[in-house]
């Protein structure tokens, strides 16, 4: 059962942001709704835009659930430090998560997840060390071709996998998602298929 929820609060005047997560969505987006009307948030960002705008210029949206709470702040992470490297975007978020690397969560299509596991099993390895064998893998190859793309992956069962990327490796597939205008969870999924090809689960 997927009850952990990761929402944002965008100010559609000003399009800024705020990333959040809930184990009860529908409460969460009444106190904030409350917050807002009644111009009392307890962020002092979203305090002073409320001050400002008129309270229906917030609109509050559920992004993606989850099974477990540390996905879900693994994805809140994600967004937020997305965010705010980003200058195209002006966050309400008043603390910025600071590490050596990235949390990042992946939607995996069912039947590589079932190989990730499989293998990350069998090998003893946690999913993040695995994530760098099937990443550098695939940038050690000299032909590296995407195989997948979002059409491919959409509609289709998905696992979530929570993994922490070093900042290194987090530059080079930034560098080459930039490079072949594709997400990072399409390169993943190509990674992983080719990855599995060699190494049989």
């Amino acid at each position: 059962m997927q009850k952990f929820s990761v929402y944002k609060i965008v100010n559609t005047k000003s399009m800024e942001i705020y990333y959040g997560y809930t184990n009860n969505f529908i409460r969460r987006f009444e106190e904030h709704t409350v917050y807002i009307k009644n111009k009392n948030h307890p962020n002092h960002k979203i305090l002073e835009a409320s001050i400002k705008h008129h309270w229906t210029d917030f609109k509050i949206e559920e992004i993606e659930k989850f099974t477990l709470e540390k996905e879900a702040k693994m994805k809140e992470e994600e967004l937020i430090i997305k965010a705010f490297n980003d200058p195209n975007y002006i966050l309400y978020n008043e603390k910025i998560p600071t590490r050596s690397g990235e949390n990042l969560m992946m939607s995996v299509e069912e039947t590589l997840a079932k190989k990730f596991f499989n293998y990350k099993r069998k090998n003893s390895l946690n999913k993040s060390e695995l994530t760098r064998q099937i990443f550098e893998y695939y940038f050690d190859k000299t032909n590296q071709k995407i195989t997948w793309t979002d059409e491919d992956i959409k509609g289709k069962e998905k696992w979530h996998i929570g993994v922490r990327i070093n900042n290194k490796l987090l530059k080079k597939i930034d560098g080459f998602s930039k490079k072949k205008k594709s997400n990072k969870n399409v390169i993943y999924h190509t990674a992983m298929e080719l990855f599995f090809k060699k190494n049989k689960t």
